[in-house]
Formats: structure tokens, sequence, C-alpha cells
């Protein structure tokens, strides 16, 4: 039998998976974040005819005489170059630009996917809405600064209406109630005497309360601090009322509700804010909203302190006293908005940092939830496909360096936006174009091979 026979079968074998290839490429052509694979040829083993020879003195050498006993597979590797980005506008949509992975759980075996377009399951689990396979990440501390744990990377868990972890203790339900038509004392109407001054979050029920000195109009109230009356509006009538009157008692150091520590002379740490603008009470002293960093005479400013809240207080001339006259004993009071700010919004920026927007609709917080892990390897294209966009480890990929993205030679991540396919049509025509004269030549190999040992074979005629 003929060689260029079993050749050029080999050579219809090869193309055929070449073609395979190919047609696998253009089928993934809009799967996120999918590699484009190429096929490498190399060649078989030859048959010697003749060896080569040494030259001599009085003749000069020879080369080898082989015969190629046609082609074999070299390789199918993964061209692991960055696709084109879409827009996609879903805030839990994920690009990697440049070197790197996303890493999931994928029912107890760790994976790792270019497909950034993620969802959140009913538990609010981040995940992979095709698998269920958990995208995995670092959460951060109460302290907003650093995360809890790095190397050790872990389910991520959020959802809308979450609370904040600072606020766990709103509402606050240690409160007093008095009967608005039962234990007010009239003394002129609409005014009455709740007989508590410089009670925390005084509520009714019913009623919208407005600021002290202003008159109340229909469905409100105003309460002033410092004399501990209620106004109504003027045709309000408290015999007749059901409503009652909630409020929190002035909180003194020590206090469990407010667990307020002296800092300072003139700083006080409390476990929860003013309501923004409110007018803060320490003892007989009002204090009333800085504009600026620093407090003048008979003003606060408030700044959010390690997950607490520092008030500090300036100078107050009321009475001759001053807020360095405060003692253990003296009580604070302020309005505040009891309910726990919780999780209205948030985004994901380049480094993977998911940070939430906290609101409990008077003032939003910002918190720094969680933050993606990102694997880079330092073979990418050894990687072993599993199906459903996921890749594993091989013997050559190398051990994965998880961390953040953007460092050491990560990727940084954008938002709202998909990977696509890094297939490129007109190569693939093209290459499909190649590998079908190659199969048709190696076809036509055989045919005329066939036709030498049909000549061979009439000789006999």
């Amino acid at each position: 039998m003929m060689r260029s026979l079993y050749s050029a079968i080999s050579g219809l074998k090869n193309h055929q998976v070449k073609m395979d290839v190919i047609g696998n490429n253009i089928s993934n052509v809009n799967t996120t974040g999918y590699k484009r694979s190429r096929v490498s040829f190399s060649t078989m083993l030859s048959q010697n005819l003749k060896g080569a020879s040494a030259p001599t003195q009085n003749q000069g050498g020879t080369n080898t005489v082989q015969v190629g006993l046609g082609v074999m597979l070299g390789s199918i590797d993964q061209i692991m170059t960055q696709g084109s980005s879409q827009s996609t506008g879903n805030a839990t949509d994920m690009m990697l630009q440049g070197s790197g992975f996303f890493v999931l759980n994928n029912n107890g075996q760790q994976v790792y996917t270019r497909a950034g377009g993620f969802g959140q399951d009913s538990a609010g689990t981040l995940i992979d809405p095709a698998t269920g396979a958990k995208v995995q990440g670092f959460s951060w501390g109460a302290d907003d600064t650093t995360p809890v744990v790095w190397g050790a990377a872990a389910d991520i868990r959020f959802k809308i209406g979450d609370k904040l972890a600072t606020d766990t203790f709103f509402p606050i339900s240690e409160e007093a109630v008095l009967s608005v038509s039962g234990d007010l004392t009239e003394t002129t109407a609409p005014e009455y005497d709740t007989g508590v001054t410089n009670a925390e979050n005084l509520t009714i029920d019913g009623l919208t309360r407005v600021p002290t000195g202003t008159t109340p109009a229909a469905g409100q109230f105003s309460y002033d601090p410092a004399t501990g009356y209620v106004t109504f509006a003027s045709n309000y009538d408290v015999t007749t009322s059901a409503a009652n009157v909630h409020y929190i008692a002035p909180a003194a150091t020590g206090n469990n509700i407010t667990s307020i520590t002296a800092d300072s002379a003139t700083q006080i740490t409390v476990d929860y804010p003013p309501e923004p603008g409110t007018n803060i009470y320490l003892d007989d002293l009002k204090y009333t909203l800085s504009t600026s960093d620093t407090p003048s005479d008979g003003e606060y400013v408030v700044k959010a302190v390690n997950g607490k809240y520092q008030i500090t207080l300036g100078a107050n001339q009321e009475d001759g006293a001053t807020a360095t006259d405060a003692t253990g004993a003296a009580l604070i009071s302020y309005d505040f908005t009891n309910k726990a700010h919780t999780l209205t919004d948030y985004s994901i920026d380049q480094s993977g940092v998911i940070t939430g927007v906290y609101s409990n609709g008077v003032d939003s917080v910002t918190h720094k939830i969680a933050q993606i892990a990102v694997a880079s390897f330092a073979n990418e294209a050894g990687l072993a496909n599993i199906g459903g966009n996921f890749l594993s480890t091989s013997n050559n990929s190398g051990a994965p360096s998880i961390g953040a993205a953007g460092e050491d030679g990560r990727a940084s991540i954008v938002s709202n936006t998909v990977e696509m396919s890094n297939v490129d049509l007109s190569t693939e025509f093209t290459d499909m174009i190649v590998t079908q004269r190659g199969f048709q030549a190696n076809s036509r190999v055989i045919t005329v091979s066939d036709t030498l040992l049909e000549e061979l074979i009439n000789l006999k005629r």
C-alpha cells in the first residue's frame, strides 16, 4: 500500500478536529466570557530511506532521505485575550479588565470564570444564575476599613432591606407612654404640660411633629424640650382623643439607652446620632447644630467614629454655665430617628468593593459590605474547561493567587457590564476556508493514490 494513503487519512482526521474547534468557537460567539481556541498541527514520525553521511576529504556529506508519514494534532490552545464589553445596567453584572477570574463555589468545588453576569438568590447570596454557584469574596468588618479575613474567601450575602450592623438595637423600645386625654395637664389651650422636659424622640400617635415655635396645623403638634409643653392645633380636642404620647427619658452617663461616655470636657460619644438639625440638651443647656466643623457658643457638631457618633459641644453661656460644667450625672437628650438604617442601594467599584447605601428615611450612610475575590494564574491557558462557563485548575495551570482586584497583577472590575466572547467571526470563517481546502486536498491525495493503485492492478491485463 502507498504511504500517501495513510498520510492523507491523518490529514483528514486532524482537519476534522480543526473544523470541530472552529465550529465550537462559532457556536460560542455570543457566550459571555468565552475564550476562543485554536488548533496547531505537528508532523508525525518520518520513515528513513537513507541515513545522512558526513563529509570526507574527497566527498561531500549527504542529507537524510526521509518520507513523512502524515500530520498529528500538536495542541488546542485557549486564546485568553480580552473580549469586548457590553453594558447591561445591572448592578450585579461585572467584567474583568485584564488577567484574572472570578472565584465561585459550585456545590463544594472551587471553580473559576470570566462570565460575570451574576444575580442573587432569595437569601441574597451573590450567585451565577445559570448554575447557582456562589460568588466568593471577603466580608468587611464593622470598622468599615479592612476585611475580616484575607485569603479565606466565602459566600457574599446581602439584600435590599438589610439592617446596618451598628443599628441592630433599633427601634429602641424603652419608652414611657402618656395618655393625651388623661395624663396631660392643661396650661393654656391648646398647650399642655407633659411633665417631662428634655424627652428624647417624643412622638404622638396619629400626629406629625413640627419644630418648636412653629404653629401646628391640623394633624400636627410641637414639643418644647425646655418646658415639657406640647402644643396642638387650635381645634384639637384632647379630651376626646385616644392618641398617646411616646418618649424616651433623657439619658445620663452610663445609661444603657445611649451608652454615653465622656471623652473630654466637651465631647460625648453616643450609639446613635441626633436627627439632622435637631437641638441637643445637656441638662438645661441647649445646643444647636453648627454650620462649620468647629462649634461656637451654644453649638455642636457630630461625626461618625468607629461605628459610633462623637458629639462635640461648644461653650454655652446660658445662666453662666458652660459645657465644662457637665458632670458624670449630666443628662443629655435630643431627637433621633428611632429606626435602623436599611440597605437601599449599592455599587461595586473597580477593586470589587461592594458599598451599600443605608437610609432610615432621614439621613443616609454608606458602609462597605464585601469585596469580590479575583484569582490569577501563572498559566491561564492551562485551565481546564468543565462546562457551564467554568474552568478548573490543571497540572499546568499553576495554583490560584486569590485576592483583591487590581492588586498583584489581577484584573480590575467594571460593574454594570459583562465581557463578550473574544471570537472574531472573520477569523473563524477564514480558518474555515483554509480547513476546508486542506480537507479537500487530502481527499484528492487519496483519490490520486487510488488511481495509481488501479493502474498498478491493471498491469496484469
